[in-house]
């Protein structure tokens, strides 16, 4: 329940008026009505921001920039037993190509995978749970399938199918790790959160970060608002919701 309202809070589309309109009533039953007009312009000015490419790259940097790249040629993740790619989703729609069925964040954290299975065989661990209403099969055999489909052997391939957010996820896989270390595949934003939580079961973690929201090295630039920053934004906030989550109230 925690988890569902921190990702409808996360986005600037929601929670800023939300706070509006909480300043907004706040200032109507106050006598101090002219602090809580200026006070309102606040979320007006975070929403602006959070739809600027430079302000939203900026939020989500200090979550990206915490680990580096690690390309599928590095030696840094072979000393490893171990891949594991955290699942993102899936869409259960046959009548769309293979490729559209995946997210972006999906189709990353997997395909790298493949390179660097490709590169140097490990064995893949997945996990994941049914997460749609809708859907019939769990998260992590989507994702066995899609491994099976670039030409990776099913015994090379352990799965299990639960967990719906990132602690419950981490929580089935580390019942199969076995004090395995890993090089853990997911979105760089996402590596902070999920690295915290595979070192509370003692598990050793290499981390590879895909799914990049900008470029490494970034200038200041000026443009206007746009969806793409609205969504980098939100990412990000839902990173560092998490994060609190993660460090206070667990």
């Amino acid at each position: 329940m925690l988890s569902q309202i921190v990702s409808v809070l996360s986005s600037p589309l929601v929670h800023a008026p939300f706070f509006y309109i909480v300043i907004y009533i706040l200032g109507t039953l106050s006598s101090q009505k002219k602090f809580f007009k200026y006070l309102s312009f606040i979320p007006i000015l975070w929403f602006f921001l959070c739809s600027m490419t430079y302000p939203s790259v900026v939020l989500i940097k200090s979550l990206e920039n915490k680990y580096p790249v690690i390309n599928v040629e590095s030696n840094e993740w072979r000393d490893t037993q171990a891949i594991v790619v955290l699942a993102c989703n899936y869409f259960e729609d046959d009548e769309l190509p293979f490729v559209s069925r995946w997210p972006n964040c999906s189709l990353q954290r997997n395909l790298h995978a493949v390179l660097m299975y490709q590169n140097y065989p490990l064995p893949i661990y997945l996990a994941g749970d049914i997460l749609g209403d809708d859907d019939l099969v769990a998260q992590a055999i989507h994702n066995k399938q899609f491994f099976e489909k670039f030409g990776i052997a099913a015994q090379n391939i352990f799965t299990i199918s639960k967990g719906k957010t990132t602690e419950t996820e981490v929580s089935a896989l580390a019942t199969i790790l076995n004090g395995k270390k890993i090089a853990l595949v997911t979105s760089a934003s996402h590596l902070p959160r999920a690295v915290a939580y595979f070192s509370n079961f003692g598990i050793k973690v290499v981390p590879v970060p895909v799914e990049h929201f900008s470029r490494r090295k970034i200038e200041l630039t000026i443009g206007l608002p746009n969806a793409l920053s609205l969504y980098r934004s939100e990412r990000a906030i839902h990173e560092y919701l998490g994060l609190i989550y993660q460090r206070f109230l667990l």
